[in-house]
């Protein structure tokens, strides 16, 4: 691609805003400019991209500025109107808000009118700019239908052919590395986070974990068989409404911090 036009041609040019910005002409620009990476819009086909454009990751100012964006839009909501249907608490008497996220509980304190002052772990812990990110757009998604219970690939939503490749190799594929490993206690691991479901036969397991309320991940691993050279392998299935609480990034990335979790427990045991 020579210039951002050449990328504007394959935009859908339908100004959805997704991306967080106003226009599919602005977006196009950032992307040549390196302000903001093309996985931002959901809508794009990544595998026709040239390599030059594909930068994994935000740098730490881009990300911060996208997060003061949606900070912006996310405090101008009341968050008592929707705690139920995002699976919040609302306390009344300390007008606060508490959700679970992943292995950890974040308090929403709230202005009289309902609106967000700020995001706390209760741990602790000073909140990843990226998760932050992903929080707010929880909000501002509000919810808009009940789970299913039925589980489906990433691929089941639309335009997610970019997003599967990028959920294999960096979650996924970890994934199967941590699970594989000897004299692992898969439920050790575990612990932390919110659990309905663990079936764990002959090295192979099947669980079903809450990283969020309304967000349930069924990781599915195999444990493959040497002598017949399978590989160990893994899979991510996500609730059919998981894309009416999400978009496509933030549910790829969702499972990415998790097995980034993963990863850090393993190395500290």
């Amino acid at each position: 691609m020579k210039s951002y036009l050449d990328l504007l041609k394959i935009l859908p040019k339908s100004n959805c805003k997704e991306c967080g910005l106003e226009s599919c002409l602005l977006f196009a620009l950032k992307v040549f400019s390196k302000e903001i990476s093309p996985r931002a819009c959901p809508y794009l086909p990544l595998e026709s991209l040239p390599k030059d454009l594909l930068t994994p990751n935000l740098s730490f100012n881009q990300l911060l500025e996208n997060l003061k964006y949606l900070k912006e839009k996310f405090k101008a909501l009341d968050l008592r109107e929707m705690a139920e249907n995002l699976g919040a608490f609302y306390d009344k008497a300390t007008h606060t808000l508490s959700l679970f996220y992943l292995d950890t509980e974040i308090l929403i304190p709230l202005e009289e009118e309902g609106h967000p002052l700020d995001l706390k772990d209760l741990k602790g812990k000073e909140l990843d700019p990226r998760d932050e990110i992903l929080l707010c757009n929880y909000f501002l998604f509000k919810g808009r239908s009940p789970l299913t219970g039925n589980f489906v690939g990433l691929e089941a939503f639309p335009h997610s052919i970019s997003k599967v490749k990028t959920l294999k190799i960096y979650a996924e594929e970890p994934l199967s590395e941590i699970l594989s490993q000897p004299n692992i206690d898969k439920k050790l691991l575990f612990k932390e986070f919110k659990i309905t479901q663990f079936k764990e036969e002959q090295g192979n397991l099947s669980i079903t974990i809450f990283a969020l309320p309304k967000v349930p991940l069924m990781i599915n691993f195999w444990a493959g068989d040497l002598e017949d050279q399978l590989l160990p392998s893994c899979k991510i299935l996500y609730d059919a409404s998981a894309i009416n609480y999400l978009d496509l990034e933030c549910l790829v990335f969702l499972a990415e911090r998790l097995t980034e979790k993963l990863r850090d427990y393993v190395s500290r045991t």
